[in-house]
């Protein structure tokens, strides 16, 4: 387990408080750290037997957040710590959990694990995430990312990740269903569907250093569609500022490829009402792009909005 502490500032906020696409891209970095460290190789120079550039992809993303404690209860000048445990199934997959809070309320929990995941009981107070990364080679380009085990590393100090506990078991149902297991039908009453969105992609801001749309700016879209899709749907559901206040307390991403560079690509936004709770929303959305109607990733999430005002309904 590696402990790290941040400080957060404005690249880690929005409006709000603490913003989740730039959360999980910190998060992210913290997880391919932890990776790094553990295999003992930088991830710029992984490669296949053949030499081909490997990176470690995004597969899987759940989020949770405790209702009292949503992630825009994170505020500018709060020192956050967070512990990433990681686990490895061979050389071909890696599951990371991280756990994080303010220092106080965190640190007696990771000080007293002895290195191991506390177990999500203990964990269930504080937010956390985990992520499912999978090793690609980009080198067939964005639209035909293959799966490439480095041949330069070693992942014998990590402990082994059983393959039924390997969250792909999430996400490979979900492909054809779209279904993520957080919206559950008995719960959750459709407000609409099928709202979609167009987002031309920016070269210059949407991608990272391997040339790939980057991972956390697919949650920046969504987000950005789901706005849109409530705004369009506002009168008899939501006011001006739910549409502004909402905030994260779930979500689950399940990623399928990546678009190239120069692409667009289109979000299906589906919302839902709770059945008992007037304050919090489901949202359901798709992301493909364009060039071949490609599925690029499915996501869920649940959010909680501001109280006052017109709820949806």
């Amino acid at each position: 387990m590696d402990q790290y502490d941040l400080v957060v500032g404005l690249p880690q906020t929005n409006h709000l408080g603490l913003a989740d696409h730039l959360l999980l891209a910190y998060a992210g970095h913290l997880q391919w750290t932890s990776i790094a460290r553990a295999i003992g190789t930088p991830h710029s120079a992984l490669r296949t037997l053949s030499g081909g550039e490997v990176y470690a992809t995004f597969y899987f993303i759940e989020e949770r957040f405790p209702d009292d404690m949503p992630i825009s209860s994170f505020k500018l000048d709060e020192t956050l710590r967070f512990g990433v445990f990681l686990r490895a199934f061979k050389n071909i997959a890696v599951e990371g959990k991280i756990v994080f809070d303010r220092v106080a309320r965190v640190a007696p929990l990771l000080d007293a694990c002895g290195g191991q995941w506390p177990g999500d009981t203990a964990v269930a107070p504080h937010p956390s995430i985990r992520f499912g990364n999978i090793f690609i080679t980009p080198q067939a380009g964005n639209s035909a990312l293959r799966v490439a085990p480095p041949a330069n590393a070693d992942f014998s100090a990590l402990p082994f990740l059983p393959n039924e506990e390997n969250p792909y078991h999430l996400t490979k149902p979900a492909q054809d269903t779209g279904d993520l297991g957080l919206l559950e039908a008995a719960e959750w009453e459709p407000i609409f569907d099928a709202f979609e969105t167009g987002h031309p992609i920016d070269v210059d801001r949407d991608t990272n250093g391997a040339r790939l749309v980057y991972f956390a700016n697919y949650v920046a879209f969504m987000d950005a569609a789901e706005r849109q899709a409530m705004a369009a749907h506002a009168p008899g559901h939501f006011s001006a500022a739910q549409v502004m206040g909402r905030t994260l307390v779930r979500r689950r991403v399940a990623y399928y490829g990546n678009a190239p560079i120069d692409d667009v690509i289109r979000t299906r936004v589906s919302l839902f009402a709770h059945r008992s709770d007037a304050g919090r929303i489901g949202v359901r959305y798709a992301i493909r792009r364009e060039t071949d109607d490609r599925l690029i990733c499915r996501s869920e999430a649940i959010k909680l909005l501001p109280r006052g005002g017109a709820s949806c309904g």
